[in-house]
């Protein structure tokens, strides 16, 4: 074990990680301080946009986007659930200071009182009174915003702070053996120091049942789990196809797998020993400190959203064959095993684990590695996803828009 992996393996058992942090209102704290502009409807996407682009040529600071295919005319627990994942995400530790942007002004008027003790200011594009005008009035509130960003400092933070997601995309057998055991064993650190972990993606847990039963604090846990699992696979059972005994994903057949359950084995990995403490929700928020199952569909980005949207600060990504998703809300590392993944997408990974497969590595050099990545990055060091600008919000429907 390297003197760099033996400290921090010494310093995360005894309690002692730290972190250079923003702490918000509330004793939150993030791990970047983001202007943003959050675009509450896709109808004012591209105002948010252009007010972005001005500011950034304007005074050479960049702004977050947060936008997506946000929509009106939904109903019920869709609505709800939009609205929730939007506040969750202007609420989140990582942004410093938000301009929401919304289309009429009755919306405006309503997101108002909903907005936090953060800087934010709200605007209607519709009170522009023409694209140029709401373009400026969007880019004029970014400047105050700004400028209230500017006494904001990273100041020291316990490692307890942190809320990880957990991901992982383009398996294949090196998922299995390396990036997501080594994301287990950093799970297993983590949890010591009393930080918050979120796995999801409940379609990768079908046939690995018995693993939730013994790795739940509770049966009654351990059965909100499965209840989630057994309706997800009853859904994508629909087409007549049981997923069980197949691949559904095309880079995942061609990487090797041959069945979910190859897959949902080395995928559960990523939670090493820790026992889950409590089911979620899309987007809720973890009670304590812990393990935590979010219910999500599979499609990476959509399952990141949720879980950014609980208040995770950083995502780690295990893949065996290359995977761009991310948010750009979250920074992600990608941690990869496959020799052949590294060697070609070398400036899309940020975390080189294929040395565990040449026995170069152990496994727990592999988990502190990991590790003090992790710590850069919530001391600003920037990840791969965040120089590309990958990732997407993308928040699930359950119902026909009218």
């Amino acid at each position: 074990m390297s003197t760099i992996a033996a400290e921090l393996l010494s310093s995360a058992l005894n309690g002692g990680l730290s972190f250079m942090g923003f702490v918000r209102p509330g004793g939150l704290v993030g791990v970047r301080n983001h202007l943003a502009v959050i675009s509450t409807v896709a109808l004012s996407n591209r105002i948010a946009e252009l007010a972005a682009q001005r500011h950034e040529a304007g005074h050479g600071e960049s702004v977050l986007q947060i936008k997506g295919d946000f929509q009106r005319g939904l109903q019920l627990a869709d609505a709800q659930l939009q609205n929730q994942v939007i506040e969750q995400l202007i609420e989140h530790p990582n942004i410093g200071a938000a301009l929401v942007l919304c289309h009429d002004r009755r919306s405006a008027q309503a997101w108002q009182k909903r907005v936090s003790h953060k800087p934010v200011e709200v605007l209607a594009v519709m009170d522009g009174e023409g694209v140029e005008n709401s373009i400026a009035l969007a880019s004029q509130a970014l400047e105050r915003l700004s400028q209230q960003l500017r006494g904001q400092e990273r100041v020291p933070c316990p490692f307890s702070t942190l809320t990880f997601a957990l991901e992982c995309g383009g398996s294949d057998a090196s998922s299995a053996v390396c990036s997501n055991p080594a994301v287990g064993q950093f799970v297993d650190l983590a949890i010591a120091q009393g930080a918050r972990v979120i796995v999801s993606e409940t379609a990768e847990f079908i046939g690995g049942e018995e693993v939730v039963r013994a790795q739940s604090k509770s049966p009654d846990i351990a059965q909100a789990i499965i209840n989630c699992i057994a309706i997800t696979e009853a859904r994508m059972a629909q087409d007549g196809d049981h997923y069980r005994g197949v691949n559904p994903t095309a880079e995942n057949i061609e990487a090797g797998l041959t069945t979910l359950i190859e897959k949902t084995m080395g995928a559960v990995c990523k939670i090493g020993n820790a026992h889950f403490e409590g089911c979620l929700s899309f987007g809720q928020s973890p009670g304590g400190p812990g393990l935590y199952f979010m219910d999500t569909p599979f499609f990476s980005p959509c399952s990141i959203t949720g879980m950014v949207a609980a208040g995770a600060q950083i995502t780690l990504f295990s893949m065996g064959v290359f995977n761009p998703s991310g948010n750009p809300l979250t920074p992600t590392l990608k941690l990869c095993g496959n020799p052949q993944t590294v060697k070609h997408w070398s400036d899309g990974i940020d975390v080189d684990l294929s040395s565990l497969i040449t026995g170069e590595m152990s496994l727990a050099e592999g988990g502190n590695q990991v590790l003090q990545t992790v710590l850069d990055t919530a001391n600003g060091l920037v990840t791969k996803t965040e120089k590309w600008g990958e990732g997407q919000f993308i928040i699930p429907r359950s119902l026909p828009v009218f």
